[in-house]
């Protein structure tokens, strides 16, 4: 085996007769890299966004939340949530109730998610550190107040919060039939100061309105009601086993999900993205594998007359084989290596000075976001490795043996 090796490398390391065979190997050599480093950054930036998503529904969603199984509301179980509210690995437990409302302004007019919220829900969030004017609060001077998104602002001109003028809030009654000649009567209104706006990202921004849950309990006609139940857990604290244990004392009409279950739709997108760009770039790699195999085939050619020195000397084909297998690993790890330098440089270069910068505006980052995980530059170490063997084996099985 160690001869088999040093044969090896004096054939990957020896110039050859014919300047073609040389270029064949250099590009099956810069093929491997490129596949390399390119899977490497794919799948990292794919990490990246990853990561960013699931940082902004952080804002937003809770570690765990309990909703009722069928309908939009529950009635509130007090002693449920003592329980909840009592257990080790719970930090804080907040109630919310969210409907979507008519919102109106002078002459401006949107609808929009109005979202309820009871004095815990601000130490659920980080809502507070992204206010772009105003403050996370819920009352103003004794009276309700409501926190809009930036869009929503937008939309109504709320931009100067120190007006006095308060905005009205409109939903259908729950009961009742509509009345055609005064349809006013079958529409509940209710008003409310704006007390800040936030900006996080433009699909919540141009969606969220927050108002106490008492207000929005009175303009639905839902005393005593929610949508869910939002609990922080504990640092350190395994959320899997939390979600049984709290969906244990919330019984069978709740349901129970984690911050990945809450949007489980969109985590199962983009893991299948992730999976259909990376086979389509193994796909890419072993297409120029058939560089590696071309040039181990011109090798073989080129070397007839060692191949029939090694077999007078008692060389078997099976050593053979082993000699013009090794030469096709030795391209293809080099490959490997080097992609790996030129990918990781990439991704570092992109965490840390941000290279490539994102088309448009976004507040949270202005550059494609990248997050390097070991399981998979193992994975892509794996998947060029196994090419760049099948490729080599293939070609020296059958250009060896039509000898």
């Amino acid at each position: 085996m160690n001869l088999s090796f040093f044969i090896a490398l004096r054939y990957l390391r020896s110039k050859r007769s014919l300047n073609i065979i040389n270029i064949v190997s250099y590009i099956s050599l810069i093929g491997a890299v490129c596949g390399t480093a390119a899977l490497l950054i794919v799948l990292s930036v794919f990490n990246g966004f990853e990561n960013l998503t699931a940082s902004i529904f952080s804002i937003f969603d809770p570690e765990l939340k309990v909703v009722p199984a069928t309908g939009k509301t529950f009635v509130i179980d007090s002693a449920m949530l003592a329980k909840i509210a009592a257990l080790p690995e719970v930090d804080n437990v907040a109630l919310t109730l969210d409907e979507n409302v008519l919102l109106k302004y002078k002459n401006q007019q949107t609808i929009a998610l109005m979202r309820g919220i009871d004095e815990n829900y601000a130490a659920n969030t980080s809502l507070e550190n992204s206010m772009y004017d105003g403050d996370f609060r819920m009352y103003r001077n004794g009276y309700p107040a409501a926190v809009f998104g930036y869009g929503v602002a937008a939309k109504l001109g709320l931009f100067n919060l120190r007006m006095e003028e308060p905005t009205l809030v409109n939903v259908p009654k729950r009961e009742g039939n509509v009345s055609l000649t005064n349809p006013a009567a079958s529409i509940n209104t209710m008003s409310l100061l704006p007390s800040g706006i936030f900006e996080v990202e433009k699909s919540f921004d141009d969606t969220y309105v927050f108002a106490p849950i008492e207000f929005v309990q009175r303009l639905l006609d839902r005393e005593s009601q929610a949508s869910a139940v939002e609990i922080k857990l504990k640092s350190g604290t395994d959320c899997n086993s939390a979600r049984k244990t709290v969906a244990d004392i919330a019984g069978d009409g709740f349901l129970t999900k984690t911050r990945q279950q809450q949007n489980e739709a969109l985590y199962r997108m983009m893991r299948s993205e992730k999976l259909i760009v990376y086979g389509i770039l193994v796909l890419i790699v072993i297409i120029l594998s058939f560089n590696i195999s071309g040039s181990l085939s011109m090798l073989i050619t080129e070397k007839k007359d060692d191949i029939a020195t090694l077999k007078s000397l008692g060389a078997s084909d099976k050593t053979i084989k082993r000699i013009f297998l090794l030469v096709g690993l030795m391209i293809s790890f080099a490959g490997i290596a080097a992609g790996l330098v030129i990918g990781l440089s990439i991704c570092l270069l992109q965490q840390y000075f941000g290279l490539l910068k994102l088309p448009g505006n976004n507040l949270l980052v202005d550059a494609y976001p990248v997050k390097v995980l070991l399981s998979d530059v193992m994975l892509v170490i794996a998947s060029v490795a196994v090419i760049g063997y099948l490729a080599a084996i293939i070609s020296v099985s059958i250009s060896v043996d039509s000898r």
